[in-house]
């Protein structure tokens, strides 16, 4: 019985303990492991919401743009409106290489993600949320020989929260 206890114990301060970052003028929020840590934004730029350093040497970056984004909300629109955002992105990173490019839905708000290799090695993962009314962006800058594969799963949780099905509630599980 002891023994059980112990063990039990150890597995439960092995695992890494997880944040959630709820951000300001947004339903989205962000989940963060152990690691990271707040830099304060600078005040001269208002497009930033926030900045993390991670302890292995990752940054992250979350941006807002007070644009309206129409295009990403029209099915045979969308594909040319996401080129155009990644154009965007492609000029402000020096050496862009694109490893890889998708349009997904993040919790009902259409959401492109993007790897990217940079000049120097390091690897950018970025995630552009495209609310009807604003962009958020979630940018994690990975050293060369850095884990790419944590910054890939850390952008997942960047989306607003799930909405409860009709006749749910965020409190009722839903009936099957």
């Amino acid at each position: 019985m002891i023994r059980a206890l112990v063990v039990v114990a150890l597995l439960a301060t092995a695992a890494p303990a997880e944040t959630v970052i709820e951000l300001p003028k947004t339903k989205a929020t962000l989940t963060l492991a152990d690691g990271w840590t707040r830099t304060p934004p600078p005040r001269a730029d208002r497009a930033i919401v926030e900045i993390y350093k991670h302890d292995k040497g990752a940054l992250l970056v979350v941006t807002r743009a007070d644009v309206p984004n129409p295009d990403a909300w029209v099915a045979e629109k969308k594909q040319a409106y996401v080129d155009q955002v990644e154009k965007g992105i492609k000029a402000s990173v020096p050496g862009y290489k694109r490893i890889a490019k998708k349009l997904v839905d993040a919790n009902g708000v259409p959401a492109l993600d993007l790897e990217a290799k940079r000049e120097g090695g390091a690897i950018v993962v970025v995630r552009v949320l495209l609310f009807r009314t604003y962009a958020l962006s979630l940018a994690i800058e990975v050293p060369k020989g850095g884990d790419v594969a944590t910054a890939r799963a850390l952008v997942k949780t960047f989306a607003p929260p799930k909405e409860p099905a009709p006749g749910e509630t965020a409190t009722t599980p839903k009936k099957t």
